[in-house]
């Protein structure tokens, strides 16, 4: 089939075509470029022409917990350790249906606002079947917290492997909650099964400080989950942590990131290890403002994720990059940068640019097709970012999995 819109955003270059198309076959991407020549070149090809729209590629959301409800009211708190009491109180409430509700709804709302890759954590298990039935792409990081000293056990995750659009990895939640001899496990097995790792690290200043052998905030989450303090491992920083157990790697994502110095961002490059930014999820939790321009300038991939609705007020990538703009612009982040890294930027950093992330021949065809901005200042990403709330299309693999509402056939 042929795609055909008004403009196109490839994200391959800083170029925009105008009156463009793609062209798609056995769920990749042909060529893309005018469409009055592509048509012309592929005269037998079905035109699907989308009036009013720009055509561009998924988003990729590389961070979020779609098995949890809308809790952030409900649990909101001054600082980050009374705000992870509230959620383990909240959780208390919510039993397996509610999970697999959450996960429902979430991936139909994802969709909708034009995410067709996201790499979620799965905590309860609900997330992988709803994930396998809505058509969208996804990387499923299984999460383990354990803490403690002595032979631990780990599962390695053994989800339905029936949907080729999804691959299974493990997330330790942070440092401070799994175990040393935990993480060598999780490393050996990464490697055996050659499955990638997604972790939440150098979140909050309260985990430098655990790391470091002071007093934190996080003294009040061990003596709820009756761990000594003691147990945490101890390191001038969570990348130095890290990387002397030798667990940073390209197929580590370090999810926040927000207190990580020049040494450890140059540790991260050495590495060659991605980042997931969540600037809303980091001013909910009021955890500080991660150094966005000092990654990109070290070359550093780093994608956008949304984290949950317990700390975000939703998961729409388009709400998170008009947040990130304004948070990061100050710094010469222009809007161009944002919007790729909501795209390549993600592929990027879960490893799949390769595949996913622009629109070039050879890739999946993973495309969205969003309103035309009503003004036009000649800047159409700025454009993008001030009024782009959901999708017309959403095709992934090249299955249109979301309804088109204005297609002309």
């Amino acid at each position: 089939m042929i795609v055909a819109a008004d403009k196109i955003i490839t994200c391959a270059d800083r170029k925009h075509l105008v009156d463009g198309a793609v062209v798609v076959s056995s769920g990749k991407i042909i060529e893309a470029g005018r469409s009055g020549t592509l048509i012309r070149k592929y005269p037998a090809s079905r035109v699907i022409r989308i009036e009013r729209a720009v055509l561009m590629p998924g988003l990729v959301n590389v961070h979020a917990h779609l098995e949890l409800p809308h809790l952030l009211r409900r649990i909101r708190a001054d600082v980050y350790s009374q705000w992870v009491l509230n959620l383990l109180r909240a959780k208390r409430r919510l039993d397996a249906d509610h999970y697999r509700a959450a996960a429902a709804k979430n991936i139909a709302s994802i969709i909708g606002s034009g995410t067709t890759t996201v790499a979620d954590i799965s905590t309860h298990g609900a997330s992988c079947s709803a994930l396998a039935r809505s058509g969208i792409r996804a990387a499923v990081f299984h999460e383990i917290i354990s803490m403690g000293h002595g032979p631990c056990r780990l599962k390695v995750p053994r989800c339905d492997r029936s949907s080729r659009l999804i691959r299974h990895g493990m997330s330790p939640h942070s440092p401070h909650t799994v175990s040393e001899t935990m993480l060598m496990a999780v490393q050996r097995a990464a490697a055996k099964y050659r499955m990638n790792i997604s972790m939440h690290v150098a979140e909050t200043g309260d985990e430098l400080s655990l790391l470091q052998g002071k007093a934190s905030g996080l003294d009040r989450l061990y003596a709820a989950a009756g761990w000594d303090t003691t147990w945490a491992p101890r390191a001038r920083s969570s990348f130095e942590y890290l990387m002397r157990l030798g667990i940073l790697g390209p197929k580590f994502l370090a999810v926040h990131a927000v207190h990580a110095d020049d040494a450890d961002i140059a540790i991260i490059k050495r590495s060659g290890a991605g980042i997931a930014h969540c600037p809303r999820s980091n001013h909910a939790l009021g955890v500080g403002k991660m150094r966005l321009a000092s990654f990109l300038k070290a070359g550093i991939p780093v994608g956008l994720g949304t984290d949950s609705l317990a700390s975000a007020p939703s998961l729409n990538l388009w709400d998170e990059m008009r947040y990130a703009y304004r948070v990061h612009r100050s710094s010469g982040i222009s809007a161009g940068d944002i919007l790729r890294l909501a795209t390549l930027g993600g592929a990027r950093a879960l490893g799949m640019d390769g595949t996913i992330g622009s629109l070039e021949p050879g890739k999946k065809a993973d495309i969205i097709a969003v309103p035309l901005p009503a003004k036009d200042t000649g800047e159409l990403c700025s454009d993008l970012l001030r009024e782009t709330k959901s999708c017309i299309m959403t095709m992934v693999n090249g299955n249109i999995i979301y309804p088109l509402q204005n297609a002309k056939r």
